[in-house]
């Protein structure tokens, strides 16, 4: 059968919606679901925009807030209905999303910035954006694999706190990058160049470009925890020497053999702008509209595009797992 994740979405979120006095838990979610957390995770995500654990910690304080300003229970009476032990553990969780504390909200009446349910579209319906999605299947590839996490993530600036640990992946990766190439043409030294003579010198000789190297990056690795974040960051050797001293243990990178496979592709624009989330929309909604293809097992990608004689990265193609 056809997995139709969309539908398994609405009817967790209908769940959660059911249940916010209920002291919900991720592994509550997963239970309904039969999914391990990884996977889960990153299906939530994609659609939805929030990991589980955030959208019901949101969704029950806002509706808290609702009950401050539409009922006559106490303070302490509406936290202790959404399971918190006491009035200053409910009043810190709410002033970290809120911005106030309870009293002051129910002072001021209703706020326009509660976190409302989310509706996940049915498949029938236009994306936020119409993307084009096309068919591509990567070859096995030889990577240099950095990880990065944060395994207790707080609510307030989520966000940030993801951006971080993106960043730090990919700064511990390219640094090693940097230090393997520059050594391989001029060979090993104890004094290596400045880290900005080493990112020209990376782009002076076109060493960020296919063939020489792509880059994917992939959130969620090796979670247990719904309070941990993680992204790992890989750098194709596509010129890999297997006489070059690697320097990995100085770094904390490792060699990985990625076995390839099938896979629809969506680009996605950089930047504060990026439309990064509607691109992943877009390929759910994909895959369900098309009865020729399901969910693959292999691993989700995005690819971090590059350009020639320029620094950094530029765009996004979106890689998700299909099988027929």
């Amino acid at each position: 059968m056809k997995t139709n994740y969309i539908k398994i979405i609405n009817d967790c979120i209908a769940y959660i919606e059911k249940n916010l006095k209920e002291n919900i838990t991720t592994e509550d979610i997963l239970n309904k679901t039969y999914y391990s957390y990884p996977h889960f995770h990153r299906i939530f995500r994609d659609i939805i925009g929030e990991s589980v654990s955030s959208y019901i910690r949101k969704r029950a304080l806002s509706s808290a807030a609702s009950d401050l300003f539409a009922d006559d229970k106490t303070i302490i009476e509406i936290a202790m209905d959404y399971g918190y032990g006491s009035q200053q553990t409910f009043t810190r969780a709410f002033t970290s999303m809120f911005g106030i504390s309870p009293q002051k909200y129910r002072e001021k009446g209703m706020l326009d910035d509660l976190y409302k349910p989310f509706i996940v579209s049915s498949s029938s319906s236009i994306p936020v954006k119409i993307t084009p999605i096309a068919i591509e299947t990567l070859p096995a590839m030889k990577v240099a694999s950095f990880h990065s996490y944060n395994d207790k993530l707080s609510m307030k600036n989520q966000l940030s706190q993801w951006n971080k640990v993106v960043s730090k992946a990919w700064g511990g990766l390219i640094k090693w990058q940097m230090s393997y190439e520059y050594q391989k043409k001029y060979g090993q030294t104890n004094k290596l160049p400045t880290t900005t003579n080493l990112g020209q010198f990376m782009v002076d000789n076109n060493l960020h470009l296919p063939p020489n190297t792509r880059y994917f990056g992939f959130t969620c690795p090796f979670p247990f925890l719904d309070t941990e974040y993680g992204y790992e960051a890989w750098a194709v050797l596509g010129n890999y020497s297997e006489s070059s001293p690697l320097f990995l243990d100085e770094f904390g990178v490792e060699v990985k053999e990625f076995f390839g496979g099938l896979y629809a592709v969506a680009e996605a624009t950089y930047g504060e702008s990026s439309d990064l989330d509607d691109a992943w929309k877009a390929l759910h909604y994909w895959i369900d509209k098309n009865d020729k293809y399901d969910y693959g097992e292999h691993q989700w990608l995005e690819e971090h595009i590059t350009k020639p004689y320029v620094g950094g990265f530029h765009s996004f193609k979106l890689f998700m797992p299909i099988k027929f």
